[in-house]
């Protein structure tokens, strides 16, 4: 096992490393709440649905800042508020999220229901790159208007 930067890799194998870096069970998801929700304070990420402890929280948001994927700023107006922003490393895994969203909706469509089926039938299927651009340059204008 090969290791850099505290992360242990299991091979030099590009998707055993991915998923060594991306592949447990909350990382993606802290990533998609500030790419699609623009979510930034902690009480924000434990609103999510999926209901992430607050200790594993707490661990995902340390390695996502550690290995480069975000940013923590401590608040200029309320001293007490802790900020996590995306860097251009973790808006990149937005292609990664948008496959698995279309690999979700073509396989699992009757679970999902109507929660984002019609963009992924539509505007992620049909103009995949335009809508990836949409969705970061959103949240570039998000994080440039935010007041910490």
């Amino acid at each position: 096992m090969e290791e850099e930067n505290n992360i242990a890799f299991r091979s030099l194998c590009p998707i055993a490393t991915g998923l060594d870096v991306l592949g447990d069970k909350w990382t993606l998801l802290i990533l998609r709440d500030m790419i699609f929700g623009h979510k930034k304070l902690f009480n924000e990420f434990k609103e999510s649905p999926e209901k992430v402890p607050s200790k594993m929280l707490s661990n995902r948001l340390r390695k996502l800042e550690n290995r480069g994927f975000i940013t923590r700023a401590k608040g200029k107006i309320n001293k007490k508020s802790v900020y996590y922003l995306l860097e251009d490393k973790g808006l990149e895994t937005l292609p990664l999220m948008v496959e698995l969203m279309l690999f979700t909706t073509k396989y699992y469509y009757d679970h999902l229901g109507d929660t984002y089926t019609g963009d992924v039938k539509t505007k992620m299927k049909t103009d995949r790159a335009n809508y990836i651009k949409n969705i970061s340059t959103n949240y570039a204008q998000f994080k440039k208007m935010l007041v910490i």
